[in-house]
């Protein structure tokens, strides 16, 4: 979350006498906190995708049921990144060009973005916070891919890694005084994890993502989903080093890479393919 510093700005908040960090808590514990909403599309497409007993029908025809939503799939399945020569018109055929688990991240992409982003307070931190979540997902498929692991759910659990953001920051949002940008980047490393999990209870994430979210940036040995958890954090190294124009130093051996037996020269792949992942973050902002 180092990368999350930004401007302070002036907040209402309903309660004069109380601080930022005080509205934080109750906000948390007493549930008034207003939870974004993750479009059912979103979970049923991701759904399909890892269902072996469904096809490339199905999980096109759950993308067709949401028009904004699949606009925004076919503008980034007709993206540079991917190499099309022939516009992809229908998510039909963005399905047979990239994949049931390509357009299922897309689309997962495209409505966590709509839900999380949108407009209000905060907004240049949550840029800051979408980017990084972003780079952090697409670190972790290629490192699940360098281990042969299943990209989609190494990609949700990098993608959810820091869920909680952009709730402490509504919370902040209702402050009606300045909040300091060393108190905001507090406050959201303290209370990301609480509040991360309370949107992994709303949304129904998979207990993979549920531990990672828990986990949050400890050093210490999960207890649950180990291989999920270390690649997201390592995939969280990767993004915050290639935000800071450090991605070349960030391919040094560590603890995570070693506990994922992951080698230097793997760790020489992941970091090459920083530059196509900027290209991809940029085209999903």
């Amino acid at each position: 979350m180092d990368s999350l510093v930004s401007a302070a700005v002036q907040r209402p908040i309903p309660n004069a006498d109380a601080s930022p960090r005080t509205l934080v808590v109750r906000g948390l514990e007493d549930g008034t906190v207003e939870l974004p909403v993750l479009p059912r599309v979103a979970q049923d497409v991701m759904l399909a995708a890892q269902d072996p007993s469904r096809g490339a029908a199905d999980v096109a025809r759950h993308i067709e049921r949401d028009p904004v939503l699949c606009a925004t799939v076919l503008r980034s399945a007709n993206s540079s990144i991917y190499g099309t020569t022939v516009e992809i018109v229908l998510a039909r055929q963005a399905v047979a060009r990239l994949g049931m688990v390509e357009v299922a991240s897309l689309a997962m992409t495209a409505a966590v973005r709509a839900a999380m982003t949108g407009s209000g307070s905060y907004q240049p931190q949550l840029g800051v916070w979408w980017r990084e979540s972003l780079a952090t997902g697409l670190f972790a498929k290629e490192i699940a891919r360098t281990r042969r692991q299943a990209v989609d759910s190494a990609f949700l659990c990098g993608l959810f890694r820091q869920l909680g953001v952009p709730v402490v920051l509504r919370l902040l949002a209702a402050a009606k005084t300045t909040v300091s940008d060393a108190e905001v980047v507090a406050l959201m490393n303290e209370f990301a994890v609480p509040a991360g999990l309370l949107l992994c209870d709303g949304w129904q994430l998979s207990p993979a993502v549920r531990a990672t979210v828990a986990q949050g940036g400890s050093a210490e040995t999960p207890s649950a989903f180990g291989e999920h958890v270390l690649t997201a954090q390592l995939a969280g190294t990767f993004a915050v080093a290639m935000s800071t124009n450090t991605l070349d130093e960030a391919r040094a051996a560590t603890p995570r890479s070693a506990a994922l037996n992951l080698y230097p020269e793997d760790l020489d792949r992941i970091v090459a393919s920083g530059a196509t992942i900027a290209r991809s973050v940029e085209s999903m902002v």
